[in-house]
């Protein structure tokens, strides 16, 4: 099946995960400075974008953000700049040249608050298993710290957490391959497309 154009998934006011990972898994975040840094562009352009993020996670390789996205386009515009900026930054410290990251980020829609919840957990064990940090709330780039209540964290957009069906039986790589993150009626219905 051909990959869908993001505009085909995504549309103005609807939840997303998004990630983007380096090229040949290359360490882009070296030093508390990296991190910093990225982080400091994504406060900055969340506020001239409007868009919220609900959870996130940065690893050495990859970032990860759940968001909700107000404008597709500003949004898609903020995470360009993002990656740009620091794409010159690090090129910069680091004396190399072209470019860091495999694609322009890749997207997944999610259908409501109980899936965005669950796909938060999601991104903030990344540290966990990757053996990093003993638990989620140990891992200083991650909305972990905020959601355990040992930071307070001003990226964070707060929303309401009902709860998942207790049917829904949810695999991890339901929120990293394909294109949506929810339930069978859901996946269904924008199959079908009849959503």
């Amino acid at each position: 099946m051909a990959r869908k154009a993001r505009s085909e998934i995504l549309y103005d006011g609807c939840y997303s995960h998004v990630f983007s990972r380096s090229i040949e898994k290359r360490k882009i975040f070296k030093d508390k400075d990296d991190f910093g840094y990225f982080l400091q562009l994504l406060k900055k352009e969340k506020q001239s974008k409007e868009f919220k993020i609900y959870h996130y996670c940065l690893m050495h390789t990859h970032f990860h953000l759940v968001v909700g996205i107000e404008r597709l386009q500003l949004f898609s515009q903020a995470l360009q700049q993002i990656k740009w900026k620091y794409t010159r930054q690090y090129n910069g410290k680091y004396q190399r040249w072209g470019p860091l990251w495999r694609e322009r980020f890749k997207s997944m829609l999610i259908e409501d608050e109980r899936y965005m919840h669950a796909c938060g957990q999601y991104v903030e064990q990344n540290p966990l298993k990757a053996g990093i940090v003993e638990q989620e709330r140990d891992w200083e780039y991650s909305s972990a710290r905020h959601y355990a209540g040992t930071d307070k964290d001003e990226l964070i957009d707060y929303y309401e957490y009902q709860g998942m069906p207790e049917d829904e039986d949810i695999e991890e790589e339901d929120f990293t391959r394909g294109w949506l993150i929810g339930s069978g009626w859901f996946k269904y219905r924008h199959l079908k497309g009849i959503a």
